[in-house]
């Protein structure tokens, strides 16, 4: 069961919420949606991982592969938007996190709180290309801005948020005992 906390409505802008996700067997999970700033830095480490494999690649191809022309440049840049989609999709969908989201302390979750799973990873990260249009994320940062669980188009069809990682409970609570 989940639960929001109150918005408050400013101008038209929901402010982010806390959602609480109750379990049988544990206290109830509170999901933290990551705030743009964080989001944006870990963008930020994850294409530098990406712009280095492209260097790395440039230089192992060497100027003569560089000068080739138009349809060599073209297949290189579609072996990078293969390459980036597949760091998201399997990190996100193994992980939970890629290292940008690992290294400043966020993962990708479902609404109930679980791991982000293949199925939905394959859906948010298809749809990033959408969220990086017109300019450069500008569609991104209007969805996130403008959904109280920071949701970027890709989160919503996927069901997924980007929330901070909760710190481990140092006591936590018994195991339900399985034999009486």
């Amino acid at each position: 069961m989940i639960s929001l906390a109150d918005q408050h409505d400013h101008a038209n802008i929901p402010d982010p919420v806390n959602i609480t996700t109750e379990t049988l067997s544990a206290p109830p999970l509170r999901i933290h949606p990551a705030p743009l700033s964080l989001r944006t830095a870990a963008g930020f480490v994850d294409s530098m991982i990406l712009a280095l494999v492209w260097v790395v690649a440039a230089f192992a191809i060497g100027e003569k592969g560089m000068s080739l022309g138009g349809l060599f440049t073209l297949t290189i840049i579609a072996y990078e938007v293969v390459f980036s989609f597949a760091y998201y999709f399997i990190l996100e969908g193994l992980l939970g996190k890629t290292l940008g989201k690992a290294m400043l302390g966020l993962r990708v979750v479902d609404k109930d709180g679980d791991q982000c799973s293949f199925g939905r990873s394959f859906k948010r990260n298809v749809l990033r290309f959408i969220d990086w249009l017109p300019l450069f994320c500008i569609l991104g940062v209007v969805t996130i801005l403008s959904s109280g669980e920071r949701q970027r188009v890709g989160d919503r069809i996927a069901g997924t948020i980007v929330c901070q990682a909760p710190e481990k409970d140092i006591n936590p609570p018994p195991a339900p005992f399985l034999f009486h």
